[in-house]
Parts: structure tokens; C-alpha cells; sequence
């Protein structure tokens, strides 16, 4: 097709300018915020201000350990993980030759987890599979019996991690004192998980805070389509981003037709043939000219891909709010990345530090804007006859294309 054509010698030329200036569009840049460093620390590490986070042995000789909740199997939050303990054997808090996952294609970080505890060498850390969950695999009540065991019997829990929002909020009512960290957590204020950007309300607690992610990024969907009705099918309205995004339509004048469908209250196959009958609806009677695909509505890219052909068979492009993987599985035209994993993990991961070095996560800094990550898949851009600017084409960080 002439589209694909053009595209193809539009992307040469970015290629041969990324070259000749030396210009790499494949690795992720580091947040605004800079690199995170410690400050007046000893040898060790350890220092009296809140930032020191280089290794130190725990008080009593033994080794520190962290207990790690996550929901299931996902990409996006896989990434976050895998850049945050890339992080830590980089601070030098553990060892091993190389991590055997791809950050771009794999998604159980369980899995990866459990491998650290049987691979990774460290005489600082140590990881534990009696106290790494996934929430759809293991009950509430398991869940907090384990921890509960660990932390005030044993006493070996010195750190909670939590991916993602309603394991946070499972976790804080737990309320176990023992240090607990929150990350992937769409808006943490907004779910009452932390009471600002500047203060957690609670010692134990920290999140990681990004507050206008979801905002620049409708505005930059906005900005390059001009959409005037973009359809969007959500579980829950914090987790989605819907308070930023129905901003971002007020200030610009476009309509968000929204419909809410909870993937765990219902069995799979009602779940995906409701969620046909709702896509084809936003095409036939809604007038869509673009829909959003929130976070775990659909978490297969595959099943993804397959849901998104219905858009697709419209000429109607389809934006991805987190996860890049839909877009290099062809599940999505683009995605500007809230979350720039590789450059938010090492900011993670000397928040960890930090705590073991001693700090109360509430005296720990939240806010961490990432640098914008844009993906582009060419053979979707094809597909529904669109044509990228060579001004996009340039600033993505990543392009997909078949050939």
C-alpha cells in the first residue's frame, strides 16, 4: 500500500538521521527529577539523612527481606519490576550473571521473583517464595496469615513491596507496622492509599507518585488526532486515569464515552463477549473516532489484539494507557508511557535502600515525573491509513514494523 510506503522511506530517513547524530531511539531516558544519589553516607551506606541507600547489613547479622504482592501475570508491572532489581544488583545489593527474561515480552514477575531466590547471591538481601503473592492466585486470607506469621512471629519481614492498587489497599488494611512501598499504582492519592505528593500520612508508608502522567498523556492523543469522541471501557475509574482524562476532554472540548465492566466479578467468556458487544456499539451507535485501552481490561496482549481488529476494520486508532507490549503485539497504534520503567527503577529501588538503611518511608520523596516514551507500530499505522509526521517519527523512542 502507498501509506506503508511512504512510511517506510519516512522511517529510513530517521534511521539514517539516528545514526549520523548518533541518536539512539531504543534505550529509556532518565526522569526529570535526575539520578538519585546519596548524600554524606559512610562506607557503608549508611548516613543520617533519609537518602543513603548503598548496601548495609541489617543490625543483627542477618540478611534483609522483602515480601512481594502483586496482582497476576502482566507486562507492564513485570518491566517495573524487572528495572528495579536490575537497579538494586547495580547499587550492589545482589549478584547474578543476568536476569533470563525479556522486560519487553514477559509478564510473570512471580516467577522472576522465585528465581532470585533461588539464583541471586547477596550478603545483604535475600528473597523468600513463602512470602511472594499474586492475589488471584492466593486468598486475602492466606495472604495475611503468611505475612502475618513472617512479621510478628518470625520477625523476618523487613519490607512490603506491593504492585498495583487493590493489593496496596489489601495491604494497608492489614495494617502490619512494618515498612510498605507502593508502586504501579495509577493515582495513590486518588485511592486514598497516601495523602499527597509531599506527605504519605503515615511513617510506613510510600508510593510512588507521578500526578500529571495520564493527563499529558490524553493531551498528546489529543494534540495528534483531534479526536472528538474517544471511546474508553474501564474496571475501576481511579486505576484508569478517568479523573485526568475527563479534564483533559473538558479543557479540549471532546466527549469520552465511557462504559464500566469489572473482569473479576464475571466469568471470562461473558467478560470478553459483553466487552465485543460494547466495542461494536461505540462504532455503530456511539461514533467513536478513537478508543483508549485501559489497564487490565483486556491483560493478554493476544486476546487484546484480536478485540482490537473490531477498531481497526473502522480505521479507528487505538492508544494503549499503559503497557507497550500491545503496541509491539499490534494490539495498539501507539503509546505514550505514563511509566518509563527503565528510568523509574533506580528511583525505586533507592527508596529500598533507603529504608533498609533505615529511613521511615513517610520521610522518603514520592513525586518522580519519567521522561515521555513514545512507541509507534507502523503496521497498524497502515492498517487504518494513517500517516505518522516525520516530527512523530523522530521522537519515538521505539518503531515496530514487520518488515
Amino acid at each position: 500500500m502507498q501509506v506503508k510506503k511512504l512510511i517506510k522511506k519516512v522511517v529510513l530517513t530517521v534511521v539514517a538521521f539516528s545514526l549520523f547524530a548518533g541518536f539512539t531511539g531504543c534505550t529509556g531516558q532518565s526522569g526529570e527529577n535526575g539520578p538519585v544519589e546519596s548524600v554524606s553516607a559512610d562506607e557503608n551506606g549508611s548516613g543520617s539523612i533519609n537518602r543513603a541507600y548503598l548496601p548495609v547489613k541489617r543490625e543483627n547479622g542477618k540478611k534483609f527481606k522483602m515480601a512481594f504482592v502483586d496482582i497476576d501475570p502482566y507486562n507492564e508491572t513485570f518491566r517495573m519490576m524487572y528495572y528495579v532489581i536490575e537497579s538494586l544488583k547495580a547499587d550492589g545489593w545482589l549478584s547474578y550473571d543476568s536476569l533470563p527474561y525479556d522486560p519487553n515480552t514477559d509478564a510473570d514477575t512471580l516467577e522472576m521473583m522465585n528465581w532470585l531466590a533461588d539464583n541471586a547471591e547477596s550478603e545483604y538481601i535475600e528473597f523468600d517464595k513463602e512470602i511472594q503473592f499474586y492475589t488471584t492466585v492466593t486468598s486475602e486470607e492466606d495472604i495475611y496469615n503468611t505475612l502475618k506469621e513472617h512479621i510478628e512471629v518470625k520477625k523476618d519481614v523487613d519490607l512490603i513491596f506491593s504492585m498495583g492498587t487493590s493489593p496496596s489497599l489489601m495491604l494497608q488494611k492489614f495494617d502490619f507496622d512494618v515498612p510498605l512501598l507502593m508502586y504501579g499504582v495509577s493515582d495513590p492519592i486518588g485511592s486514598g492509599l497516601v495523602k499527597s505528593a509531599e506527605d504519605s500520612g503515615d511513617r510506613r508508608y510510600w508510593a510512588h507518585i507521578d500526578s500529571s502522567a495520564y493527563s499529558r498523556q490524553m493531551r498528546y492523543y489529543y494534540n495528534t488526532f483531534q479526536f472528538t469522541n474517544i471511546g474508553s471501557v474501564y474496571g475501576d475509574a481511579i486505576i484508569s486515569g478517568l479523573p485526568e482524562y475527563r479534564e483533559v476532554a473538558e479543557e479540549n472540548g471532546f466527549t469520552i464515552t465511557e462504559y464500566q465492566l469489572v473482569r473479576e466479578e464475571m466469568d471470562e467468556e461473558v467478560y470478553y463477549k459483553e466487552l465485543e458487544s460494547i466495542y461494536r456499539k461505540m462504532i455503530r451507535e456511539d461514533g467513536v473516532d478513537a478508543y483508549i485501552l485501559n489497564t487490565n481490561v483486556i491483560p493478554s496482549t493476544e486476546k487484546a489484539r484480536e478485540l482490537m481488529q473490531i477498531f481497526f476494520d473502522a480505521n479507528i486508532p487505538v492508544f494503549a494507557q499503559v503497557g507497550s507490549a500491545y503496541v509491539s503485539d499490534g494490539a495498539a497504534l501507539m503509546i505514550v508511557d505514563p511509566r518509563d520503567a527503565s528510568g523509574t527503577g533506580p528511583f525505586v529501588s533507592n527508596i529500598i535502600g533507603s529504608v533498609f538503611n533505615g529511613s521511615d518511608p513517610g520521610d522518603l520523596e514520592q513525586e518522580y515525573v519519567s521522561s515521555p516514551y513514545l512507541t509507534l507500530n507502523l503496521d497498524v499505522a497502515d492498517e487504518i491509513e494513517y500517516r505518522p509526521s516525520f516530527e512523530m517519527l523522530i521522537a519515538c523512542e521505539k518503531i515496530i514494523c514487520s518488515e
